[in-house]
């Protein structure tokens, strides 16, 4: 029986596999460098740290929080330079974006379906576009609160 964290991260790796087409899914990270080619697009969800605030007060229950990244990465050579292959990492952000609409309009946050308080994307974003190698890069960070 999975626990409120797992139903969650496997909800949340559910959608984001409908963001692109995706050649390689995984909930495991892997060297993107050894990817081959023909694996790209792809994407991987990581789970990065948990969080307990108790900001409210010592006998207040804590705000619990999991921070992960989704990676998305795609080689598309260097031999041909019409291929940006920063485009597909460009398009593929809006589109993540994209599912982390509200779904509850009494919070006006995303919440999985009600698996979670919020989800939402948190912070700066890691990119390499990929110009020289053909092999461009996105780490978007995300964070899960839990009721």
């Amino acid at each position: 029986m999975s626990g409120q964290r797992e139903t969650a991260v496997e909800a949340l790796f559910a959608a984001l596999q409908t963001s692109a087409s995706f050649k390689t899914a995984s909930r495991r990270n892997r060297d993107p460098e050894g990817l081959d080619p023909t694996a790209t697009p792809a994407l991987f969800l990581v789970e990065s740290n948990d969080s307990w605030d108790r900001t409210a007060g010592y006998n207040m229950l804590a705000k619990r929080g999991m921070k992960l990244w989704a990676i998305v990465y795609i080689d598309v050579g260097p031999t041909d330079l019409n291929s940006i292959p920063s485009s597909f990492i460009n398009d593929t952000l809006d589109a993540i974006e994209a599912l982390f609409k509200p779904d509850n309009p009494i919070t006006d946050t995303f919440t999985l379906g009600g698996l979670v308080q919020a989800c939402l994307l948190d912070g700066d974003s890691q990119r390499s576009p990929g110009d020289i190698t053909g092999k461009a890069l996105a780490v978007v960070p995300i964070r899960m609160l839990f009721p």
